[in-house]
């Protein structure tokens, strides 16, 4: 008898701790745009901006939200090859606007990042919320962009949403780290499907 109650216990609790990525099954995409002009063996250092928050509703804080994206972003593009910059002033991204970011042009292009950056990623958050059930899920949308800043041009976008959950007890409590994981979730996948650089080309 106490054998059966442990095994129903143990699985119980497997159930309550149990923590479901709905974005798990995410396979690679096509971004929604590439330059023709895109060359990643001849980029050099990218310049990475402090996120965009551009959500309708910011009375939830994302206070950790640049160090959570930076460190991912950071990871990924060494990962592929890439030197980075981390930028952390935001008074460069503070003033931009949904529709600056929606109407992207060349000369306000070249107002991006410190003075001597070359190539510039830029992360705008457009929506994050969290939902709360018999546990918890969490939804992000988020946009990341590189430019080419000398010449003023877009050279690679996209674009995508991330859905995270737990459930159970556990899950319930849970519900505060939903949005930042469900953030961190949507960077991951766009940054898996950014290039990677082919070290053999750059030593032909």
């Amino acid at each position: 008898m106490q054998q059966k109650s442990s095994k129903k216990i143990s699985g119980s609790f497997f159930i309550i701790l149990f923590f479901l990525v709905l974005a798990g099954c995410y396979t690679a995409k096509d971004p929604l745009y590439k330059s023709e002009t895109f060359n990643q063996e001849k980029i050099n250092t990218i310049c990475v901006l402090p996120v965009v928050d551009l959500r309708f509703d910011k009375k939830k804080e994302l206070r950790k939200l640049d160090k959570w994206v930076h460190e991912i972003v950071e990871d990924k593009l060494k990962d592929k090859k890439y030197e980075c910059e981390l930028i952390s002033d935001r008074d460069l991204v503070n003033k931009m606007t949904e529709e600056d970011v929606k109407s992207i042009n060349p000369e306000w292009i070249k107002t991006l990042g410190p003075s001597c950056s070359k190539y510039v990623m830029l992360i705008a958050l457009w929506d994050a919320r969290s939902k709360l059930t018999f546990g918890s899920t969490g939804n992000a949308e988020v946009s990341l962009y590189l430019f080419d800043k000398q010449n003023g041009i877009t050279i690679w976008k996209d674009k995508d949403i991330a859905q995270v959950g737990a459930w159970g007890i556990t899950g319930m409590f849970l519900k505060g780290s939903m949005l930042g994981d469900a953030v961190k979730e949507t960077i991951r996948q766009m940054m898996t499907n950014f290039p990677k650089k082919d070290i053999k080309m750059q030593n032909q």
